[in-house]
């Protein structure tokens, strides 16, 4: 298993484009051997694999090392457990939102590298270069500027909001496969729930109102805190909104028993109708249309 480790974290690092699906299985091996042998164990051989991966790949790949080993051992803990799914999935996206605002902030403070500055500058280059091709059409409108500078304000304020659900969006694809190669090795893994069950608490009709009314309750600045909080928030909520609208969207194809082409169809036509969707999310929460789904059904 130490081997099989080090062999996925070399592979993921050194070699183009295959390395990207490489590093899906990173924490496999070290998963696996949690699952058959005693915690203490996994522990030394995780630090074996820190260890090793300082000969392999020098000292930058020991970072990785250490992340993909604790990730691991956090993933093996949860199904020794019990755990459900989503509680493994919640626990590892967390944890990869703590292990990026730390390197964050050890880039900063200690290598003096700010990688939200960098991000901007890129994106800064790009705008100058869009710039100046159109002005040399003579298409630049005259609020240009100001549109401009609103937009990259929005933008570095989003970071947080994009950062927290590319993680997550990472991690399931990371721990969808690990769980299904677990599967087929043997092992009893927890499942996810249908993506039709998916509900969201009432309480976040609630939290979404107060956040679209919050500009009408005070001055948002554009460097104010609240003025963070009232984008990034807005950005999570419509996303899971969004989500709970195509939930319902497929409770529904279930029920009535469409074919699975429909489904992925109407799928693609929410997302392309997304406002929509969101607010049949917002009904779904609010007035529970299952329960009408249900009693055409029953009758």
């Amino acid at each position: 298993m130490l081997a099989l480790f080090m062999i996925l974290l070399a592979g993921a690092f050194f070699i183009p484009f295959l390395g990207s699906i490489i590093m899906i299985f990173i924490p496999l091996p070290i998963i696996l051997y949690r699952l058959r042998y005693d915690r203490s164990s996994t522990i030394i051989v995780a630090i074996a694999g820190a260890i090793l991966s300082l000969i392999v790949g020098g000292i930058l790949l020991v970072p990785f090392a250490v992340i993909f080993g604790i990730l691991a051992f956090l993933i093996a803990e949860s199904v020794m457990m019990g755990k459900s799914k989503l509680y493994t999935f919640m626990a590892s996206g967390l944890f990869f939102i703590v292990t990026g605002v730390v390197v964050y902030l050890i880039a900063a403070l200690i290598f003096e590298v700010n990688a939200i500055d960098s991000l901007m500058a890129m994106l800064k280059d790009s705008e100058t270069q869009f710039k100046a091709s159109v002005e040399s059409l003579g298409a630049l409108p005259e609020s240009y500027e100001k549109i401009v500078e609103e937009a990259f304000t929005m933008y570095r304020s989003a970071i947080p909001a994009v950062f927290i659900m590319s993680v997550y969006v990472f991690t399931f694809i990371m721990v969808i496969p690990n769980f299904e190669m677990l599967r087929r090795l043997g092992h009893k893994v927890p499942t996810f729930p249908p993506f039709r069950e998916m509900r969201l608490p009432v309480i976040t009709i609630f939290i979404y109102g107060l956040i679209i009314v919050l500009p009408w309750m005070m001055e948002l600045k554009p460097d104010s805190s609240a003025y963070l909080l009232y984008v990034n928030a807005t950005i999570i909520l419509r996303v899971l909104l969004l989500l709970q609208g195509l939930a319902l969207i497929h409770y529904f194809m279930y029920k009535t028993k469409v074919p699975t082409v429909v489904t992925v169809l109407s799928t693609i036509f929410a997302l392309l109708f997304s406002p929509i969707t969101t607010l049949l999310g917002i009904l779904d929460i609010g007035v529970n249309i299952r329960a009408w789904i249900g009693k055409d059904n029953l009758k």
